[in-house]
């Protein structure tokens, strides 16, 4: 039987997305500061709701500093997590479909073809262009919906428990990826 798996994409097929560090170099100011205010827009900017634009004249007004550049392309230097994909090139090889689902906004998007992680998955769902944000459960629904899967022969992996958990509670089989590849492929192996 065809089964759905979803993948979400920072922690699970690409690692090195912290960019606050840089960014609060960048801006002169202090690196928890920065991620306690960046944490009050975060949804807002993944959902597509909040233009990345308007977070940077918030970012000069509260720093008093120019932005003259995408800090948050500028900012992010991911790489691809090698150990996932001989899993995901098997699961599409069984008959399988299988997605990206991504909490992202543009300026991180591009990676996903830039680092050629695009071309191992059917499609690629993104937070900023589908309106949704995990841990909602309108995220899981519109993602099964657009496919015709229902929760009961999906497949979501991602390193975050909240997402993990709103998964589950949907009848979704979710497993927290924790960079083990072992337990991975052993959790996904009779589908292989």
């Amino acid at each position: 039987m065809r089964e759905l798996f979803i993948f979400d994409f920072g922690n699970v097929l690409i690692k090195n997305i912290t960019m606050i560090p840089e960014m609060a170099r960048r801006l002169k100011t202090d690196e928890a500061a920065l991620a306690a205010d960046y944490a009050l827009y975060e949804d807002s900017l993944i959902s597509g709701l909040f233009p990345i634009e308007a977070y940077y004249r918030h970012l000069e007004e509260a720093y008093g500093v120019k932005i003259g550049e995408d800090l948050f392309r500028t900012c992010f230097h991911p790489v691809r997590n090698e150990g996932v994909f001989p899993v995901i090139d098997e699961l599409r090889k069984g008959g399988n479909r299988v997605v990206v689902g991504s909490n992202t906004f543009h300026s991180h998007w591009h990676t996903i073809d830039e680092l050629g992680i695009s071309s191992h998955f059917d499609f690629c769902y993104a937070s900023h262009l589908i309106h949704a944000v995990k841990p909602q459960e309108s995220f899981f629904t519109y993602i099964m919906y657009m496919e015709g899967f229902t929760a009961g022969n999906t497949h979501f992996v991602d390193d975050m428990q909240e997402n993990v958990d709103c998964a589950s509670r949907l009848g979704i089989d979710a497993f927290r990826y924790t960079f083990n590849d072992s337990e991975l492929r052993k959790h996904f192996g009779r589908y292989i």
